[in-house]
């Protein structure tokens, strides 16, 4: 009998000190409790830099016409003397597929070309231009033609404004409306404009190479 009084009491007991620790909020003496939460903040700035992309990255001249009896062109090979081809074609069928894309601060775009390199590295034809005030690069030498290894460099845009193009960069007079160079795209925007160009080839050459290249670059710069 003594012993079951003894059993009862212990699991009373046990009972008494798991109930005072469960019991109340959780916040027991000497506790703390904390949380934080935040949230991102996001700005955007005004463009601080000036940039030029151009597509496609490389072109071929075609739509070539001109020359002179065996040397006449064909469609897709330049003749002489003075023969033309194009990037994109001319007259009422012409077509621009150089897209000159300026994005960034207003500014100008500016264009400049390199002479004619043949495929074998021999005789450059040397890039000329028309008489013209303030020409920086030598004037084509053959009565306002290109003379022996000389050639003419033009781009047009669909409204029929460009420039001669010189090794020296300058004004990309087809770029905007009116025939100037401007270019202001609004507020995280672009400016793009498509263009062509137009080749003058020599009145004859000395390297006998098939292929020429050239490169043409436009810059943006400070207005």
């Amino acid at each position: 009998m003594r012993s079951g009084v003894i059993v009862i009491a212990a699991i009373l007991v046990a009972l008494f000190f798991f109930t005072r620790g469960s019991s109340g909020t959780g916040n027991q003496e000497g506790s703390q409790s904390s949380g934080s939460s935040q949230v991102t903040g996001h700005v955007n700035v005004v463009p601080t830099i000036r940039s030029i992309t151009v597509s496609p990255g490389s072109v071929s001249f075609g739509h070539c016409t001109g020359g002179n009896g065996a040397t006449d062109s064909t469609q897709g090979s330049l003749g002489y003397p003075n023969a033309t081809c194009s990037v994109g074609g001319t007259g009422a069928n012409a077509t621009y597929p150089i897209a000159v894309t300026y994005a960034g601060l207003p500014g100008e775009v500016d264009v400049s070309a390199t002479d004619a390199v043949p495929a074998d590295g021999g005789t450059h034809w040397t890039l000329c231009n028309p008489p013209a005030p303030g020409q920086s690069s030598p004037t084509c030498s053959g009565a306002g033609q290109p003379d022996k290894d000389q050639y003419e460099l033009e781009n047009q845009s669909p409204a029929g404004t460009g420039v001669a193009l010189t090794t020296s960069s300058a004004c990309d007079k087809a770029f905007a409306a009116g025939g100037t160079c401007s270019a202001a795209p609004a507020e995280f925007t672009k400016q793009t404009q498509d263009e062509n160009l137009i080749l003058i080839g020599p009145r004859t050459w000395d390297d006998h190479s098939t292929s020429w290249t050239m490169t043409i670059t436009w810059t943006a710069i400070g207005g």
